[in-house]
């Protein structure tokens, strides 16, 4: 196959691109009316990018919604439920995927800080059983109804929910001032290692000067024996026996590290 064209070979089917079509959109957007209905209220709604709609439900009303979604649009498949904390609020997440209409909703239930709660899909949609324990256990959203609302990720003597933003690490760590005198800024900048002496060695053979790592071989290493009398025969400044070094009475054999 041919990955920079990526032309399909014969018989094979092309992706459709109708879920970006503005009147396939508006098609899903006319059918979640239904969902105003129902609800007996307008729901917020509003396009979103990769051809995705995304809806506000009230938390109270969520089970109501999700059933008209399910057996009214179509919607037959729970993809994802997440969690974000807004600082001032919480909000838990659906994303609904209709497979015979080639729709994506995203459904959004906003939850006071304090003691969030909202009812479980899990009736409606099984594969929410592990997504909500996974929102419960970062974010501490309880989903009533479950059959199982334990954590997931952490140990159940976890002490905290790690993805809010008011949650810090247990016990807090407080470090001695003389390990935290520099800042940060200029430790990354590099300012504290400015005018300290370094360990560079000349290698010959190579011509540039390179700081030392321990047990790297490098051209030219043999001649740097020359300086410490281990009797390492005369070599060029090349770090290797040259053919004028031959003539000139050398080994003519290079003598490289």
């Amino acid at each position: 196959m041919d990955l920079a064209r990526n032309v399909p070979a014969a018989g094979d089917q092309i992706p459709s691109l109708a879920a970006y079509e503005p009147e396939h959109i508006n098609e899903l957007l006319a059918g979640l009316a239904q969902v105003d209905q129902a609800l007996g209220q307008p729901v917020p709604k509003k396009r979103m990018n990769g051809g995705i709609v995304g809806i506000e439900v009230p938390a109270e009303r969520l089970l109501d919604a999700a059933r008209i979604m399910r057996d009214t649009l179509g919607f037959e498949m729970l993809t994802c439920v997440s969690g974000a904390d807004m600082v001032d609020h919480l909000e838990s997440l659906y994303h609904l995927r209709s497979i015979s209409h080639n729709w994506l909703l995203q459904v959004r239930v906003k939850l006071p800080s304090a003691n969030a709660e909202v009812d479980s899909l899990v009736g409606l949609y099984p594969a929410a059983n592990w997504l909500e324990r996974e929102t419960f256990d970062m974010y501490g959203i309880v989903y009533r109804g479950h059959p199982d609302l334990r954590r997931i990720l952490l140990d159940d003597e976890f002490n905290g929910y790690p993805l809010l933003k008011s949650f810090h690490p247990t016990p807090l760590t407080v470090h001695d001032r003389a390990t935290t005198q520099t800042s940060g800024e200029r430790a990354v900048s590099g300012e504290q290692q400015r005018g300290m002496e370094r360990i560079t060695p000349k290698h010959l053979g190579q011509g540039d000067e390179e700081r030392v790592h321990p047990g790297k071989l490098t051209f030219g290493s043999a001649a740097v024996y020359l300086t410490t009398g281990q009797g390492v025969e005369d070599v060029s400044e090349h770090g290797f026996v040259t053919e004028q070094d031959t003539e000139s009475g050398g080994t003519g054999k290079p003598q490289r590290g």
